[in-house]
Order: structure tokens, then sequence, then C-alpha cells
């Protein structure tokens, strides 16, 4: 549908909408939704930052883990699992 076309059908619709109290309070309700600016994260900019900073210093670590079968025998060994 063309924007001219869109733009008569809406305004046309929202003549009828604007007649029935019930759909007017569903219309205002879509404004608002739209309108409706994004809420703020409750998780603050300096968590964000310090996972951020911990997540580098653990991608730096050249460090090498120990495999679970390493695990598994160092506690086989230690406990005699």
């Amino acid at each position: 549908m063309e924007t001219r076309e869109l733009r008569r059908k809406l305004i046309k619709d929202f003549g009828k909408f604007i007649e029935d109290d019930s759909k007017l309070e569903i219309l205002e309700s879509v404004f608002a939704a739209i309108n409706h600016d994004e809420k703020k994260s409750i998780v603050s900019d300096s968590h964000y930052d310090l996972v951020a900073e911990e997540r580098e210093k653990y991608l730096s670590n050249k460090k090498e883990a120990t495999s679970w079968e390493e695990v598994e025998q160092r506690l086989n060994d230690k406990y005699g699992f």
C-alpha cells in the first residue's frame, strides 16, 4: 500500500476509534507503548565495566587449563575413588 493511501486509511480508522471510548483507551495504550522510552537497566554501568575488565583478565591469561581426565586422575590418586 502506498504511503498516501495508508495515511488516508489510518485517518479514516482513527475517526472511528475516537468515537468509541473503549477503542480510544486501547489506542492511547498503543501510543503510550510506542512513545515509551526504554527503561534503564537495573544493572549499573560500573558493574558492566567490572565484568568487561574481568573478562579481559580471563582472556589474557595464558595458563593452560587442566583436562577433566587429569583432574579425575588426581582425585583418584589422592582419595582412592
